[in-house]
């Protein structure tokens, strides 16, 4: 367990440079004020500008409440994303925000403003720390320098006057999901808090398999993105690695894995962005677990496709993709190249090139469905680069996770983490599953894209537990060391106690026979 004191937000953040009743007073005027406005705009019937008013006084009382439940919003983030689709706030645009984007944001500021008041650095270290605050910077500096070299003959008014609003936004869901790591990580401090983790994506996955399955219209459950890859992960990671896993336990653990395939890889086969991850999550956990069995699983797999049935059922889905217009990506990724070409170093800035495409492509101005291609668009080579450096760093520190973690909840999490993270950037290649393009997943798919932040997050979350308890042997080794030396040495004092009592013993007999002479 880590210790608490290294990573509560201690003790509320207080002005200890402002008179108490100077404070109370500001306090009770500004409410009066908030009320006086609030009640004027409510009278006249101003929607926009009553909420615009009311919004300040609750996000006052909205952050005190945040601060005072902070690890609890932390432990529930995973719920907000899987089981609040229905909870979003108004935009005035057609991407409301996500209740799971606005806590996330929310904890990351209230998290950033403690950090700057104490002066106390709580960023988990991990080796992904540079690559990943080098592509936030590089997100936050594309922004206006794709404003600053845009094409002077874009049609903006065919994109909207809710554009640069639109920019904002995307911005911060991307800069939100890339701070879920060190924020999970972080407040995610004990065994059973990851457990909880665990058991959420369990639990809501089941219930979307069967809602799925079933054909029931629901409103609540966020089952879209990568929810099957994370849901079967998580129960195949635990069924082959958990160690002690009682039968009943690892029987159930096989009858949700094989509804869920039966949903994405037969009933809806044509979909192969929700179930080809999946497989190769599966796959990766298989190669931690047993090189032997992987290189079986994957001779088996081979003859089956080129020689077996699975032949028929692949040429299948490839002909439901070309029916369904799958070749038609090649040619939006060659118009895309198009504009990277002009703008390669930094690119449009996020969601920059809609207006590209609405402008020198008007009739097919779709995007590219290509995590990469949008990153290549957006923020240029540079970008790009930066990323692929994210991505190398965060699957070797997984990888390291993995053999230091101890077998167990540790190593079991860590394994579903890093299997399920190379299935996650894999998926970059069929759609924006991980940083939601605004015309595509839109700002509202930061909640289920997410997901897979979450468990990079848990990923670092193991880490840093498990360098706890190194410390903590360490600790314990060196002051029984101590205390051994410290015995040692009072063995040695006894022992040269008696040698010196030995020769005082020795010299009274010397001066006794001496007398008798005498």
């Amino acid at each position: 367990m880590i210790q608490p004191g290294d990573q509560q937000l201690q003790e509320p953040i207080t002005l200890r440079w402002l008179p108490r009743p100077l404070l109370v007073g500001g306090i009770l005027v500004g409410v009066l004020l908030a009320s006086l406005v609030i009640g004027f705009l409510a009278g006249r019937g101003s929607l926009m500008p009553f909420l615009a008013a009311l919004l300040p006084p609750l996000g006052v009382v909205a952050a005190m409440v945040a601060i005072r439940y902070y690890k609890l919003l932390v432990l529930l983030l995973p719920v907000t994303a899987l089981a609040m689709r229905f909870a979003v706030l108004p935009t005035g645009t057609a991407s409301p925000l996500p209740i799971s984007l606005v806590l996330t944001i929310g904890l990351v500021g209230i998290w950033v403003v403690s950090m700057l008041t104490r002066r106390v650095w709580q960023v988990p270290h991990t080796p992904f720390n540079r690559s990943l605050f080098l592509f936030m910077a590089i997100c936050c500096i594309s922004l206006p320098w794709g404003i600053l070299w845009r094409d002077p003959i874009l049609n903006m008014l065919a994109i909207g006057r809710s554009f640069p609003l639109t920019q904002t936004a995307s911005l911060f869901s991307m800069l939100a999901s890339m701070c879920v790591p060190w924020l999970v990580g972080y407040f995610i401090d004990q065994p059973w808090k990851i457990k909880f983790y665990l058991g959420a994506f369990i639990i809501f996955g089941a219930l979307m398999t069967a809602t799925q399955i079933l054909g029931i219209n629901q409103f609540f459950l966020n089952d879209a993105g990568l929810w099957g890859l994370w849901h079967v992960a998580t129960l195949f990671g635990i069924l082959l690695t958990m160690p002690d896993l009682s039968l009943r336990w690892r029987g159930l653990c096989g009858i949700l894995i094989g509804a869920n395939l039966y949903l994405t890889v037969v009933q809806n086969s044509g979909w192969i962005s929700g179930w080809l991850p999946t497989i190769v999550a599966m796959v990766g956990i298989i190669f931690v677990r047993s090189r032997t069995i992987f290189f079986m699983i994957a001779l088996i797999g081979t003859l089956y496709v080129a020689l077996g049935p699975g032949r028929e059922y692949l040429n299948q889905v490839v002909a439901d993709e070309i029916e369904e217009g799958g070749l038609g990506r090649l040619e939006i990724w060659e118009r895309n190249l198009g504009i990277v070409a002009q703008h390669w170093l930094l690119g449009t800035g996020p969601a920059g090139y809609a207006p590209y495409n609405m402008t020198y492509f008007p009739w097919d101005a779709r995007s590219t469905h290509n995590n990469y291609f949008d990153i290549l668009a957006q923020f240029g080579v540079v970008g790009l680069l930066v990323w692929c450096w994210f991505m190398g760093v965060s699957l070797w520190f997984g990888w390291k996770t993995i053999g230091r973690a101890p077998p167990g909840l540790l190593r079991t999490t860590a394994i579903i983490a890093t299997s399920g993270w190379v299935a996650a950037l894999f998926s970059m290649v069929f759609g924006d599953w991980i940083l939601p393009f605004a015309y595509n997943q839109g700002i509202g798919g930061y909640g289920y894209t997410v997901y897979s932040w979450i468990f990079l997050g848990l990923l670092v979350s193991v880490h840093r537990l498990q360098e706890s308890e190194v410390r903590i042997q360490a600790a314990g080794s060196g002051a029984q060391e101590s205390g051994g030396r410290r015995q040692a040495a009072g063995g040695g004092a006894q022992e040269s106690g008696g040698r010196r009592q030995a020769a005082g013993g020795t010299s009274h007999e010397v001066g006794s026979k001496l007398h008798d002479r005498k």
